[in-house]
């Protein structure tokens, strides 16, 4: 029987994530809307190989863990576990490659709450107009995760994602071992002190520092 595993697919508004979410589930999708709020949920059914599928789900696009609008809380409920209904086992970061530096800003902090990550780079042929040049295997030495150059439009790299996303599942690419901003140094002491004396909020922090 096949296995099946919920991927969050995420990234900053117009990086493209729309795009490769049609391209990876085709007509297998579906609208409805998240608990509690007016934002669209779709989502949508994709076969990474043979034995595995996936259900993606298109989480509104933000440009960091720290929301501001109703859409952006419903991605941050979601990548820190605090929504029952989505519980995602990896994630994958649609990433503009010709506007790289806002998006890494968002690309450091999912990957510091060490959920196992692909980075899906898109954008590649306007980086090069702008000339900008993108050291693949570098990036993924400095990120710790695998990254893919994809153009879902084209279908181009579309194989290779799902194979990075295959190895990903197999533990072959672990969570990045280090952290981007150490935010507990930044301040300890108020920090251990809001979990003693809300010690169900520490569940969350976990996540996040």
């Amino acid at each position: 029987m096949a296995n099946q595993l919920n991927i969050a697919l995420v990234g900053n508004p117009n990086s493209g994530k729309t795009s490769l979410f049609n391209e990876l589930t085709g007509l297998n999708q579906k609208v409805g809307n998240f608990p509690g709020v007016t934002v669209d949920k779709k989502t949508g059914i994709t076969k990474i190989t043979p034995g595995i599928t996936a259900n993606i789900i298109d989480l509104p696009g933000t440009y960091s863990l720290y929301p501001k609008r109703a859409d952006e809380w419903v991605a941050y409920k979601v990548l820190l576990n605090q929504d029952e209904d989505v519980r995602p086992d990896m994630v994958l970061l649609v990433a503009d490659a010709s506007n790289l530096k806002r998006n890494l800003l968002f690309c450091s902090q999912i990957i510091d709450l060490k959920i196992p990550v692909v980075v899906a780079l898109t954008m590649m042929d306007l980086a090069k107009q702008k000339g900008t040049q993108i050291n693949i295997e570098g990036l993924e030495r400095e990120l710790g995760v695998p990254v893919v150059p994809i153009n879902p439009r084209k279908n181009k790299g579309i194989p290779q994602l799902k194979k990075a996303i295959e190895f990903a599942i197999q533990n072959l690419h672990k969570p990045a071992a280090k952290d981007f901003i150490d935010n507990h140094l930044l301040a300890a002491n108020p920090i251990d002190d809001v979990k003693n004396i809300f010690p169900l909020l520490a569940i969350t922090l976990q996540y996040i520092i």
